[in-house]
């Protein structure tokens, strides 16, 4: 075995983060509406975090607001040094009363046990910028 295949091997054996979920789903309030998202794992990046796929849906506050759906690619579990956080972006396509495309980014922490708390800001084509927090189970 070479040199090139044992870091390879070290690196794949390294977790991604204490963190680092299989299955996810919340619910978040944004400036906006509020709503629900999950998503799934793809496959972890060593050293880095987790590779995966997020769907949200979001109801407007207002009745006279179109209402948000979106998918995405998101790269989660990103560990932040000497804290018990951890950062997330994510990139996909959107629906308002329009096609558009979003970018996201924000940060997550321990609640109680699976529980979680995050907050995110978002920019979209359709939908504009936007933040928001939330909690989600991470399984």
């Amino acid at each position: 075995m070479n040199l090139r295949s044992l870091l390879v091997a070290a690196a794949l054996a390294l977790p991604a983060s204490a963190s680092a979920a299989t299955v996810w789903a919340g619910v978040d309030a944004t400036t906006k509406g509020y709503g629900l998202h999950a998503g799934a794992s793809v496959f972890r990046v060593p050293i880095l975090g987790t590779l995966g796929i997020e769907g949200a849906a979001e109801k407007a506050w207002r009745s006279t607001s179109a209402n948000r759906f979106a998918v995405g690619a998101t790269l989660r579990d990103l560990n932040v040094p000497i804290t018990r956080v951890d950062a997330f972006a994510s990139a996909g396509a959107e629906y308002t009363d329009r096609f558009g495309v979003y970018a996201e980014g924000g940060v997550r922490g321990p609640l109680l046990g699976p529980a979680g708390w995050r907050a995110y800001v978002r920019s979209g084509t359709a939908s504009g910028l936007g933040a928001g927090v939330g909690v989600e189970l991470r399984f």
